[in-house]
């Protein structure tokens, strides 16, 4: 995006100056199809997730980090943290959208390859219906 300055006081008269470039966050969504599906759903004990990555179910059925165990059924919306006991903790979580991947943040030692990245969501449980799609960019 680029901010103009405003010149309408001045037009007419000869003028110089430099745009000002904002930067832009990596898109988040790449595509309308499948439609963007938010679920809140309760969290495992002990965990630190940051925003925007993918999460699974653990063997109860809580909403924890993607492990070797753990297979991606959507992405986290927000960074949770929750406590090793108490009461258990909800939170949103994607469970449906075309996303970008280069704006996922992955467990490195899990998905070291972009075909990884890619498949992760192949075979996750209804509702689930996550796409990974890299936007597409234009020359002009």
């Amino acid at each position: 995006m680029v901010n103009i300055p405003s010149r309408a006081q001045t037009a007419g008269i000869p003028y110089q100056d430099s745009d000002v470039i904002t930067a832009v966050d990596i898109a988040l969504i790449t595509g309308n199809e499948p439609a963007v599906l938010i679920e809140d759903l309760v969290y495992a004990y002990s965990q630190n997730i940051p925003a925007l990555s993918p999460v699974g179910f653990d063997a109860d059925g809580n909403v924890a980090a993607v492990t070797a165990d753990i297979k991606p059924i959507g992405i986290s919306v927000v960074d949770v943290v929750t406590a090793a006991s108490g009461t258990r903790k909800g939170a949103p979580i994607y469970r449906a959208g075309c996303f970008n991947p280069l704006a996922l943040k992955w467990p490195a030692d899990l998905y070291t390859t972009e075909a990884a990245k890619l498949a992760a969501f192949r075979g996750a449980p209804t509702p689930t219906n996550i796409i990974l799609r890299r936007p597409k960019t234009y020359t002009v």
